[in-house]
Formats: C-alpha cells, structure tokens, sequence
C-alpha cells in the first residue's frame, strides 16, 4: 500500500495512492496518524481503497508524510561501497545524528537556500518509517516494526557542519530537508531489490544498490531502539552513497535554481528546486 499526506480542497488529510489519484482516509490527519492507530488505522486506509472514491491529486498536493515525527534519525557512512573506495574501514557500529522535526519539508516544495551558508549539498536516502512501538527489540523481532519506507534529501550546510566535531549545525536549517513523496509498507517494497538515484539538473550525482547498505533496517532498528523507545511515525534516515557535491573535485554546491531529484523506483522520487532566500 502506497500511503500520502495530501492537501485536498477541504485541508490536510492522509490517503491511499493508486498512480495519480487518491483516497482519502477520513479521520486521519497524516500518516503518521494511520500508524499510531495500528492495525484500526491500516483496516481505515484498507477500507478506504475498498471504497474507491479515488480523486485526481497534483506533486504539489503532496505533503511530508508524518507531519511531526517524534524522532528523525539519520546514518552516517552506511553504504560499504562508498567507505571502501575513501580507504576507510567498515564500521562496528552506526554513526547517528538527529534533525529537529522542524527541519522537514514538503516532496515538492522549494527548499530555501539560507543566506548564511553558500556550501548547500544534497544527500539522497532511503527513510525508514516506524509502525510499532518497541524499546530494546530485538534483532529478529526488527522487521516488524517496520511501517514503510520512503525518501529523504538530506540537506546538508557543508561550512556549518565542518564548523565543530558535531555534525548538529549543518543538518539543521529549518524547512530544508524533503521527506516523501509516499510510505509504501513493507509488502510491496524489498530494499534488497531497489536502486537509489540522484541527479542534480538531470545530470546522475548519486547511484547505489540499497543492497549495499552495511547496517540494514533490522539492524538500525534494533540498535537505536536500545538508546531510546521508537514511536509510529518516527523516520530513520539510512545514509547516503558516493557522489555528494562536497566531494567533488572541486567541489559542487548548490546554487539558486538547481533541481535535485531523488529516486527509487518503488517508492516514487522527490524533486525539489533550491532558491535564495529572500
């Protein structure tokens, strides 16, 4: 099941998406919404499909999908590939940092370029959606608190980041990281099977297998659930590959009017314009 935030013409709802049209899920204001209620909230989506009141729906309609997750994530130097080639080792364990919610935005939305930092970079990621509650679960047990994956552009302020030892500042710029377009549940989506592109004004910047990650949904489930209880909705961002601009020789930043898209074919792609804040 494909899952969305929509705005419709009477406000803000969750639906179920089929190509390019939509049914609304009454009584649920987002997704996240949908999986706090647990199994109540799929059998409203499932009847909801069932229903078939389907209605056309636009990119720029589409909403972050957890309006307000609990927790954001996110993974540093998770794809073996990329570490090998810089000649570092394997690590034992992930490298996490966090976002404020307030760092999110829409799939489709322009992503203001903030005054203060001319180093904007992009980092395209598979998001991890958490549909059951667990503290301390177990690596086995992992799998099922999986709700739904979908799509990051982790937007990076590279001068900010390299600013201290903390990653914190660089990753924090309110309303500049895109998250969607859609959650698609774990039945109709195999992160082993799927690729993750990037490109910047269509030229390809980012490619990966998603089979090359070092530490799987599973296992990031099951490691961050022992620091801290995991709630419906929160996101986990998985990392991202080789390509981003910082290591470009020389480097390539962001400037106003470029279009970053981020891609996997099972879930859809995010696309998003960058402009000077003004």
């Amino acid at each position: 099941m494909r899952l969305a935030t929509l705005a419709f013409a009477d406000g803000v709802g969750a639906a179920v998406v089929r190509d390019d049209r939509a049914a609304p899920v009454p009584g649920y204001p987002d997704v996240g919404a949908i999986l706090a209620a647990g199994d109540a909230g799929m059998a409203a989506a499932t009847a909801a499909a069932e229903a078939g009141e389907w209605q056309p729906f636009a990119e720029d309609d589409l909403r972050t999908p957890i309006s307000s997750p609990s927790a954001v994530i996110c993974v540093g130097l998770n794809y073996a590939t990329h570490i090998l080639e810089m000649g570092r080792e394997l690590p034992e364990h992930p490298t996490l940092f966090s976002k404020l919610a307030r760092t999110l935005t829409d799939p489709f939305a322009a992503v203001p370029l903030p005054a203060v930092s001319d180093h904007v970079d992009y980092e395209g990621e598979l998001v991890i959606v958490i549909g059951r509650r667990g503290r301390n679960i177990d690596l086995e047990a992992a799998e099922a608190h999986i709700g739904g994956y979908c799509l990051m552009n982790d937007v990076s302020m590279r001068d900010w980041q390299q600013r201290t030892l903390q990653w914190f500042a660089g990753k924090n710029f309110e309303r500049s990281t895109p998250v969607g377009p859609f959650v698609v549940t774990p039945d109709e989506f195999s992160p082993s099977r799927e690729t993750l592109e990037v490109t910047v004004n269509g030229e390809l910047r980012q490619r990966a297998p998603l089979a090359d990650l070092v530490f799987t949904a599973p296992q990031l489930i099951a490691d961050i659930s022992q620091l801290t209880t995991l709630e419906p909705g929160d996101l986990i961002a998985t990392g991202t590959p080789g390509g981003v601009g910082h290591a470009m020789k020389p480097p390539s930043y962001l400037r106003s009017g470029d279009v970053v898209e981020v891609r996997v074919g099972a879930i859809g792609a995010l696309r998003n314009r960058f402009e000077a804040s003004k």
